[in-house]
This record gives structure tokens, C-alpha cells and sequence, in this order.
């Protein structure tokens, strides 16, 4: 009996100093802006190793108290308003939480209207045009889609859209490839969502529309459909207009969909090219920055002009773009135009002058509701031929 109790008492010491130890982490939350009760906000502990998460709510002063085991963590601290859209977000990544004694960390929360978070990603682009018979070429009716790739709703409102000025099918351009080398993005135009903030609501999976001319252009002069044009699309029930208001403006301005905020168009126009030796790029600016950068342009000789054609172009930090596609023609691709950090490669039509119907979409993720964002547009994107699609008005 002694020798079986001693067995049991050693086991049960044995089992308690095995037992994982704990420590206390508390998180205090922070913001710049005055928040007078945080205790609406979560915060989440996850270890990096196991995947374990650990959800606190802080309380009105925004202190969060976790008790966990020691690790690595990744933090995150986040406030949703009534539609489940994340309004304010921060994190503290790669904590290491080694020795029993209590540890505070202070985590500052942001407004996500202006956060730099993976969630958006250029989806669909239309810019390559078709012809419908020898002579009937598609001008206008190029667009884009963005799509939320995210698990969570989101809100458009103040996402940029920026056409390159450099041109990737000739050899380095010296004056602009000078800011290219400081990681500035040369752009020939940028567009902005309008909205304050919460306007635009972006479900999970979703996409929204933007159309270079927000109109049926299957129809005919008399407004029936015009069975000589196969290829032609209806963008009618687009999402937003690239319309540049300009004496000479060569597209309708169709009043029930809402316009881009123009923020700079160097020719006086929505010019996304044909080829796509001009690549996009999806950005996230506060107001400020876009007047910054507009106020800061040069005057610089657009490229493969031959009459030494100089335009004012505009200057985009990298750190600014959330998306980007680097795009452009099989046969005239020379460099790439954005940093591999955006995109490690290129995604190529085969046209020599455009109008060839080369749609190119986003691959989806088989079994999810989204498609393959890698930084790699040779790998992520397929070309369709013909594939553009119509958005008719709902």
C-alpha cells in the first residue's frame, strides 16, 4: 500500500509541474481619435504555431486581459458597425510571450477607410477591345471589376484606380524610370470611388463595376439590339463611370450611374490602351494624399509620341497600392513597369493593335467564393477569348 501511494502522490506532482504555464497578457487598446467606450471592439490572440485563438472583449478603458500560454502571437484588435464591416482595425504581429510575469502592450486601432489590409483585388479587365465584322471596332466598352476577396464585408469608398504612364513595351524610360527606382509608380491617370466612407457596401466574394461608358452598346441608333454585333456588351447597370467631362469628350455621360472622382486624366480621357502596355493598379489614398500627389506632377515626354508630346503625369508611393496587375502585349513586352512586390509577373495578350477580344479574368478558387491573389499575374489570371461580359441595368 505505501509503495502503490508513493506511485500515485509521484504521478500526481509529476502531472501538475507538466502542466503548461500561463501567463498574463493585457492588451491596451489606443486610438489618435477620442473613443470614449471600447468595450464594443474584440481582440483576438492567435499562436502562431498551434492556430489556437484566444477572444477578449476590453473593457470601456480598453483593456483586454488574456491568460495563455507562452508563444508567439499574432494580435488583432477590430470594431464592426451594424452591417459586420471592420471600421476600425489594428494589430501587433509576432509577439513572443516567454516567463510567467504579467506583459502590457499597447496596440493602436485605425479607421479602415484608409487601411493598406489585403482585401480588394482587380478581378476582371477589359481593356483589349473586339470587332464585330472587318471594319466595326469596340472603343468603348473596356471596364474593370474589383472584387472583395476577403471573408468580410467591406466598404469601396476611396479606392483609387491608376493607369501607368511609363509604357512596358519599350526600353527604359529614363526620366520616369528615375522614379521607379525610388519605388514611385508614374501614373498617367487616377480615379477615386466617391463615398464617406460607408456608402458602398462590397459583400464577401462580390464585385463592383467600372465601366469605361456606362451604356448597352449592343444597341443600334434606334435602340434595338443590333444582331451585326456579336461581341459588343451591355454596361448599362455598371457601378461607376469612367466619365473625364471635356469639350471633347467622345463618351455619354449616362446620369443613372455614378461617376469616378477624377483626380487626374493627363489626355483628357479615361486612356487605358489596348495592348495593355500600360499596367493598373488599385490603391488606397486619403483625400489629402490625392491632392498631394496632382499637386506635385511634371511635365514629361509621353512615351512612343512622335512629335516629342509632353503630358503631366503624378507620382504614387508603393506602399499606397493594395492591388496590381502588370499587363501587356506577348510580342512587345520588354521590362515590367511595376515593382515585383505588386506583381512577380505579367499576364500577355496576343494582339499586335488591340480590338482581338482578350478578356482576362481572375482564376477562381474551386469550392470558395475566391479567386487566386498571389502577386503572380502569369499564374493568377487566364485569358478568355471573347469572354468580356455584359452588367445590364437590374
Amino acid at each position: 500500500m505505501l509503495m502503490a501511494m508513493t506511485i500515485v502522490f509521484t504521478a500526481s506532482c509529476s502531472s501538475s509541474d507538466d502542466a503548461d504555464p500561463l501567463a498574463t497578457l493585457n492588451i491596451q487598446v489606443a486610438a489618435d481619435q477620442q473613443i470614449t467606450d471600447y468595450s464594443t471592439y474584440k481582440v483576438t490572440a492567435r499562436e502562431s504555431k498551434s492556430g489556437t485563438s484566444y477572444t477578449v472583449a476590453p473593457d470601456d478603458k480598453g483593456v483586454a486581459s488574456f491568460q495563455l500560454p507562452l508563444g508567439a502571437y499574432n494580435v488583432t484588435v477590430e470594431n464592426t458597425d451594424d452591417n459586420g464591416v471592420t471600421t476600425m482595425y489594428g494589430k501587433l504581429e509576432n509577439y513572443v510571450l516567454g516567463g510567467t510575469e504579467a506583459k502590457t502592450q499597447t496596440i493602436k486601432v485605425e479607421s479602415t477607410i484608409n487601411s493598406q489590409e489585403p482585401s480588394f483585388v482587380l478581378d476582371e479587365l477589359y481593356f483589349n477591345g473586339d470587332k464585330n465584322g472587318e471594319y466595326s471596332y469596340l472603343y468603348y466598352e473596356s471596364y474593370i471589376t474589383i472584387r472583395n476577396n476577403s471573408d468580410k464585408p467591406l466598404y469601396a469608398d476611396g479606392l483609387s484606380i491608376g493607369i501607368c504612364g511609363d509604357y512596358n513595351s519599350i526600353e527604359n524610360n529614363e526620366e520616369m524610370g528615375a522614379y521607379e527606382a525610388k519605388d514611385e509608380i508614374v501614373l498617367s491617370q487616377l480615379f477615386t470611388i466617391p463615398g464617406d466612407g460607408n456608402d458602398y457596401l462590397v459583400k464577401p466574394g462580390e464585385s463592383i463595376v467600372l465601366a469605361h461608358s456606362a451604356i448597352n452598346h449592343k444597341l443600334d441608333a434606334d435602340g434595338k439590339v443590333d444582331a451585326t454585333k456579336p461581341y459588343s456588351i451591355d454596361l448599362s447597370g455598371a457601378d461607376f463611370e469612367f466619365f473625364v467631362p471635356y469639350e471633347y469628350v467622345m463618351t455619354a455621360d449616362n446620369p443613372e450611374v455614378k461617376n469616378m472622382i477624377v483626380d487626374h486624366a493627363a489626355s483628357e480621357a479615361f486612356n487605358w490602351g489596348y495592348v495593355g502596355e500600360t499596367p493598373i493598379v488599385l490603391a488606397k489614398l486619403t483625400e489629402a494624399e490625392r491632392k498631394a500627389m496632382t499637386a506635385n506632377m511634371k511635365k514629361m515626354q509621353m512615351p512612343k509620341s512622335s512629335y516629342t508630346l509632353t503630358l503631366d503625369y503624378i507620382f504614387l508611393p508603393k506602399s499606397k497600392v493594395i492591388d496590381g496587375v502588370e499587363t501587356g502585349n506577348a510580342d512587345g513586352h520588354v521590362r515590367s513597369i511595376l515593382p515585383a512586390a505588386i506583381d512577380r509577373t505579367s499576364i500577355l495578350v496576343n494582339t499586335k493593335y488591340g480590338f482581338d477580344g482578350q478578356f482576362i479574368q481572375r482564376k477562381r478558387i474551386q469550392g470558395t467564393n475566391k479567386v487566386a491573389d498571389t502577386n503572380n499575374s502569369k499564374e493568377d489570371f487566364e485569358i478568355i477569348a471573347h469572354g468580356q461580359k455584359s452588367y445590364p441595368k437590374k
